[in-house]
């Protein structure tokens, strides 16, 4: 056992290099994260309204959004506030695999990596709870075990529960790998500290949690709600057909083109637990990897490759933590040190590069909107709605948050009144009749007064309205 975890602790520091490596990405490319959909509404509510913006009961997310909150508390610049935005969610990841390190649980430092790597590559950018969810629930297998091997007290143990909580709460989703990973350990069994009696009290907290969850997901969330519709009144032929869906079908497709590590990782898994004739956490794996594939068929069906790739990857990146569990726990301790941290390097780098390909399409469209600031500048124009422009949307690849984005994005270029535009279909008569003669905020959902504005960051010009235009009127 011991050389077991000598092994593993010289192997994890390779996994804490490449969650650093994310963090050092996430400073880099920090406008692109927060000048994106949900990163620039999330941030734009939370300076404006001055307080935490936690959404569908996410409540885990406090620990990024913290950092924009005491940023405009402390009435720090907006390019810092957004910097610090930026680059805090890997930063909390990292932080969270250094508490797991030295708590000694190094598997789970290396299998955590492994879960921001394997199955991700555009969803890197994107500011999603998902990713926060399954930090909180890393962490809280690193506590329990922690305190289990250390023969803590119940009452201690049960209120490191309190993980469980914030993990599944802030994404229903992780509720999966979750549930997974438990089970493997008891069935594995050399890692986990409890007996029979209380592993069945702690299985109890955590369905318990897991059932709120769902409740919560049902009555008052109705984001949560559209997406677990698929998993009411289930048949057998429902079960059968979900991985006949486009969901499954394109996320195959892609096992080949984008995430083929991941599926050479799971067949060394598989290997790896035959080998050891642990027939039964081998089976466990495969039932659990063919029922998230079930899962997702009936939750995101319908889902085929005009489906951002970002936002669907999300969901399927928790995958990843059933897919690398026996290769961390069962076929990593049988190489040689060497061999295994060059395994393990060579994994992180090729994801890496999958990463890094997605980001400049994001620098990109940042720069679009640079140039229409500059445009509005020359233009003298303060609010501006353009018409539909399939390259100027194509660039955009989301664009409901263009207002919020240009907000931001001009604060930060300190112009005396904040520049701001959207996109808009030429078709939509009531959009454009509201825009026509607005002096105040329209930022897609409703419609903002600019009194309501905070002061202190966003000046919106309150005496000119809204010009609509075709790009090509714009740019003349």
């Amino acid at each position: 056992m011991e050389v077991v975890q000598s092994l593993l602790k010289n192997i994890s520091k390779v996994a804490l290099a490449a969650m650093g490596a994310l963090f050092v990405l996430g400073v880099v490319y920090y406008k692109e994260r927060v000048l994106f959909a949900d990163g620039a509404f999330v941030l734009f509510n939370i300076i404006n309204e001055k307080r935490l913006y936690i959404q569908e009961h996410r409540f885990g997310s406090f620990i990024t959004q913290m950092f924009p909150y005491f940023g405009q508390k402390f009435h720090l610049p907006i390019k810092t506030i957004m910097l610090s935005y930026g680059a805090s969610f890997h930063f909390v990841f990292l932080l969270i695999s250094v508490l797991i390190y030295k708590c000694r649980e190094y598997a789970l430092v290396i299998l955590m990596a492994l879960y921001y790597f394997l199955f991700v590559s555009q969803s890197y950018i994107w500011v999603n709870e998902i990713f926060q969810a399954t930090g909180w629930m890393f962490l809280f297998f690193a506590v329990i075990l922690y305190l289990g091997k250390r023969k803590a007290n119940i009452l201690l143990i049960l209120l490191s529960f309190s993980l469980a909580f914030l993990a599944v709460f802030t994404h229903f989703a992780v509720f999966i790998p979750t549930l997974f990973l438990w089970v493997y350990l008891i069935l594995e069994q050399k890692n986990w500290p409890f007996s029979n009696k209380i592993s069945l009290l702690l299985s109890a907290c955590l369905v318990l949690i897991i059932g709120l969850k769902y409740w919560d997901a049902h009555s008052l969330s109705a984001y949560d709600a559209e997406h677990l519709k698929g998993l009411k009144n289930l048949t057998l032929a429902d079960i059968t057909h979900s991985v006949r869906k486009p969901v499954v079908k394109i996320f195959l497709r892609r096992c080949v083109s984008n995430y083929w590590l991941g599926i050479l990782v799971l067949i060394t898994s598989i290997g790896a637990l035959i080998a050891d004739k642990k027939q039964i956490l081998a089976a466990w794996t495969l039932l659990s990897f063919a029922g998230y594939l079930s899962i997702m068929g009936l939750c995101y069906g319908s889902y085929d490759d005009t489906t951002l790739l970002m936002h669907i990857e999300s969901e399927w990146s928790c995958i990843s933590i059933i897919v690398a569990t026996p290769f961390v726990f069962n076929f990593l301790p049988r190489l040689k040190p060497p061999k295994a941290t060059v395994l393990l390097s060579g994994i992180f780098i090729v994801r890496l590069v999958y990463i890094m390909s997605f980001l400049p399409s994001f620098t990109l469209r940042n720069d679009m909107e640079e140039r229409l600031l500059t445009q509005m500048r020359k233009k003298g124009i303060t609010k501006l709605a353009i018409y539909n422009d399939q390259r100027l949307r194509d660039t955009a690849i989301l664009d409901w948050a263009l207002p919020y984005e240009s907000m931001i994005m001009s604060s930060m270029d300190h112009d005396p009144s904040q520049l701001n535009f959207l996109f808009v279909n030429p078709d939509d008569k009531e959009t454009i009749s509201k825009l026509n003669g607005l002096r105040d905020f329209y930022n897609v959902w409703n419609i903002m007064p600019i009194a309501h504005l905070n002061k202190a960051y966003y000046n919106l010009d309150s005496v000119k309205p809204y010009q609509v235009m075709t790009y090509e009127e714009f740019m003349k």
